[in-house]
């Protein structure tokens, strides 16, 4: 499956069907970001939130590894500024309905790169572009089956991604 995951994301961005779109000038990365903060009072929701600081240290640690495919990724994540994971599996049926609603009036049906399934476990991939549609300036990955969702803000460039995934999918 993840084979599978990686070479249709990357055959999606060397062909160049993430198209140039006209970005909304809603940031829907913090309006994500924000819903999770403001779920994160309910009990049972977990929020990590990696800001610039956080993220930092995570890099420094990485750097530490000889591990090339580390090293690869690295160099992606250099213009991330901010990354947030929530889980929300173990919250009351009532609060997931209620989050998840909420969350896919923000997740616009256009921004959606990728969703993949795997018998009732779905992935959705949303990939918000910069204003000129060349780079992706947040990621999105939800998987509501999974109660989980990771928002990633910042500058990801494509061209660097194709390369990655290029270099990986073989």
């Amino acid at each position: 499956m993840r084979k599978i995951f990686i070479t249709i994301i990357g055959l999606l961005t060397i062909v160049g069907l993430i198209a140039p779109t006209q970005a909304s000038a809603i940031d829907h990365g913090r309006r994500v970001t924000m819903l999770m903060k403001e779920y994160s009072s309910n009990t049972d929701f977990q929020l990590i939130n990696l800001g610039r600081i956080g993220l930092s240290i995570v890099k420094a640690a990485m750097r530490q590894s000889a591990d090339k495919d580390t090293r690869e990724l690295l160099d992606l994540m250099r213009d991330v500024k901010q990354v947030s994971i929530a889980s929300y599996e173990d919250c009351e049926a009532s609060v997931k309905r209620d989050f998840e609603s909420r969350l896919s009036k923000v997740l616009k049906k256009e921004f959606l790169l990728v969703e993949a399934k795997d018998g009732n476990d779905k992935v959705q991939i949303f990939a918000v572009p910069t204003d000129d549609g060349g780079d992706i300036k947040n990621l999105i990955i939800n998987a509501p089956g999974s109660g989980a969702l990771i928002c990633v803000s910042g500058l990801i460039k494509t061209g660097d991604v194709a390369g990655f995934l290029e270099t990986h999918s073989k």
